[in-house]
């Protein structure tokens, strides 16, 4: 059977992966039934190896590879526009013998295409690979935005078990934005303030969420700009003792370089503050402010190359070369140096 997997919601396709793990048994059992590999650097060889190995201990095997459809999409632009560069495309030879070698796919055997972006039906892998249903399964994990965003979180919190009034999951919506991974961290938090007895309000909201992440990670930036290492690094672990989770914080880190780079590059179009906020659809003018202040602590191609490396990092931890802890660290004493 055949996966693919994508969309820029991580959080729920990692839950989709959760329950395709659970499938292979126990933890210990699905770890050594699972391979991860980078599509990136992916050749047929690796890939029929890790397909045709037997299960052990169990029925079946999970072989993950990450990123390599995403590879022949568009390129976007710093605001999210898309670029009219040429459009990398696979060999042909590869995708040949991968068409022949998917019929023989060990019935044991689930391998699934990961996707951090949502693939255009222009993608190649929609023309090479089968179209039979029971074949293969395709699903896209959309980022939730606006009224869409707020449904989710309602939904979320009925599923563990609360409540929350409308304006407060629009208001938790417009304080974390569609992150889901840390939108459910905070729902776990209100809902133990509220000790599942009563819904969660709009003044929950304020007194346990609005904006004290993001506070926290701009500390964390200003003091990596500052080239503060000491104190960098005390932040983020703050920030993970405070029970965020490795992935979602290196998100948060992302996004915001992300604001940097996009604020630094209409700053130099001459726009103002309130016209960034419009173009970039930033609810809270404190957020350009801070932005444009810790931006002059790097050049322009200094942003552009430590965004590419953040983003290489969580490649990196996603395909288990690095544990995350670990590469969050490394990470926090590179962008210091």
């Amino acid at each position: 059977m055949l996966y693919i997997l994508h969309g820029e919601d991580e959080f729920r396709r990692s839950e989709d992966l959760a329950k395709l793990k659970a499938k292979l048994g126990e933890p210990i059992v699905a770890s050594l039934n699972t391979t991860v590999l980078d599509g990136r650097t992916l050749t047929l060889s690796d890939l029929r190896q890790a397909c045709d190995a037997l299960p052990f201990m169990s029925e079946r095997r999970l072989v993950i590879v990450e990123g390599y459809w995403s590879q022949f999409e568009p390129r976007e632009g710093r605001r999210g526009k898309q670029r009219q560069s040429k459009v990398t495309t696979p060999d042909a030879a590869f995708v040949q013998e991968l068409v022949d070698y998917l019929p023989h796919l060990p019935g044991t055997t689930r391998l699934v295409f990961l996707e951090n972006r949502s693939l255009r039906k222009s993608n190649p892998v929609f023309r090479v690979l089968s179209s039979d249903e029971s074949q293969v399964y395709v699903k896209e994990f959309k980022q939730p935005h606006g009224g869409d965003l707020e449904r989710r979180i309602r939904e979320r919190m009925k599923a563990k078990g609360g409540t929350i009034v409308p304006e407060a999951a629009r208001e938790l919506a417009h304080s974390v934005g569609s992150d889901l991974r840390q939108l459910d961290q905070e729902l776990e938090k209100l809902l133990a303030y509220a000790n599942f007895q009563r819904p969660v309000t709009v003044s929950d909201v304020h007194l346990l969420v609005q904006a004290t992440q993001a506070s926290n990670v701009f500390a964390l930036v200003d003091a990596i700009g500052l080239r503060r290492r000491e104190q960098a690094v005390r932040y983020l672990h703050e920030l993970l003792d405070s029970g965020e989770h490795p992935l979602g914080l290196l998100v948060m880190i992302e996004r915001q370089f992300r604001i940097m780079l996009q604020v630094k590059e209409l700053q130099g179009e001459g726009l103002r503050v309130s016209q960034m906020q419009r173009t970039l659809g930033i609810r809270h003018q404190f957020v350009i402010e801070k932005s444009l202040r810790q931006a002059r602590n790097f050049s322009m191609s200094r942003l552009e190359s430590l965004y590419s490396h953040l983003a290489d990092v969580e490649q990196a931890i996603k395909t288990g070369r690095i544990e995350a802890l670990l590469a969050l660290d490394l990470l926090v004493a590179e962008l210091c140096a």
